[in-house]
């Protein structure tokens, strides 16, 4: 018999939340330049956080990003085969192309499928009533698919630059770990078309199951070194 034991997902948030608690009455002791004294020393009303909040706020910040980067790269990859003009454009001046297709692949794949909120006031928007209460599905793939805001929405071209996506979210809620995301898939994409001479797929994409975050679960490829 295997000797691996399954932990349960109480059990991991029992042990993030032990972790989280002594960090933060270390940084309450200590306070360093760092976003984990920032969080701990964080005051409403002259009251510190609740240890609720202030565990939920490390928990999501330890764990965002690890679906939605690789979704973003793996959907990334699959774009530029499916348009090998786009590849070679990349690959031949990445300096040039690198940022706007970063913005590009993340706008076509858009890992973050929705969010539910719900209406504080009586509003219209798109030509909709939305009555004050009421709960309301913000689909991210179909905001960065608007023919208002982009030209020919539903080609992918890395060197797009008409109005940004919506995929890292926006205002109080925007990403905090955009930069990194964005920092990781340069490194990649410019690793890998540097040292890869040919990349074709070998099979059919398989995708997740989800309504929240979403992408590819196997990406079959076939490729060539240089």
């Amino acid at each position: 018999m295997s000797s691996f034991e399954i932990t349960s997902l109480g059990e991991v948030i029992s042990d993030f939340e032990a972790y989280f608690s002594d960090l933060s009455q270390s940084r309450r002791r200590n306070p360093t330049d760092d976003v984990a004294s920032l969080i701990a020393n964080a005051r409403i009303d002259g009251e510190p956080l609740p240890e609720f909040e202030t565990n939920g706020y490390y928990i999501i910040i330890a764990t965002a990003g690890h679906d939605t980067t690789s979704s973003s790269v793996a959907g990334g990859l699959l774009a530029l085969i499916e348009n090998p003009g786009e590849m070679a454009k990349l690959r031949d001046d990445p300096d040039r192309y690198m940022a706007t297709a970063l913005n590009e692949i993340i706008r076509w794949v858009t890992p973050v499928r929705q969010f539910m909120r719900t209406a504080t006031a009586d509003c219209r928007v798109g030509g909709v009533d939305i009555a004050e209460g009421e709960a309301c599905a913000l689909w991210y793939p179909s905001a960065n698919r608007d023919e208002a805001v982009f030209d020919a929405p539903f080609e992918f071209r890395i060197d797009r630059r008409d109005a940004g996506h919506l995929a890292f979210g926006f205002g109080a809620h925007v990403c905090l770990g955009q930069h990194l995301a964005r920092l990781e898939m340069a490194i990649l994409y410019r690793e890998l078309l540097r040292r890869v001479d040919r990349i074709e797929l070998n099979g059919e994409p398989l995708y997740t199951q989800s309504t929240f975050v979403g992408g590819l679960k196997s990406l079959p490829i076939r490729f060539r070194m240089k």
